[in-house]
């Protein structure tokens, strides 16, 4: 019979000792984060224009959830050399591929909203 306790453990990365789902949930970032990335997935946009498809966000905080997925990779950062000295932004590779995931989550969500809807 075959051991399967290994099966049953957390996820863990061999060298770091996290647990690379929470990590990438933690990417996330708060409440605004995948609907920032939503946002990009459709391609670049200006900080103003995020602000108003984002509605309820404040500069503040949008500020500093695009801040963060810089840092981390998922969002690039472009600043446009016109009169108005605008700023861009856009999913990397990366931003983009975790953008194909959170569409599976919606779609999954979508599936079972009935089942996951909280009482």
């Amino acid at each position: 019979m075959k051991d399967t306790t290994q099966d049953r453990q957390p996820w863990l990365d061999p060298v770091t000792g996290t647990c690379p789902v929470g990590e990438t949930l933690r990417l996330l970032g708060g409440k605004h984060g995948p609907s920032v990335l939503h946002c990009l997935m459709a391609g670049e946009m200006h900080f103003l224009e995020l602000t108003r498809a984002l509605d309820g966000i404040s500069r503040k905080v949008l500020t500093a959830q695009l801040q963060e997925f810089e840092r981390s990779g998922l969002v690039a950062r472009i600043e446009k050399h016109d009169a108005r000295r605008r700023v861009g932004y856009s999913l990397t590779a990366k931003g983009a591929d975790l953008g194909a995931i959170l569409s599976q989550l919606y779609d999954w969500s979508q599936a079972h909203r009935d089942q996951t809807a909280m009482r």
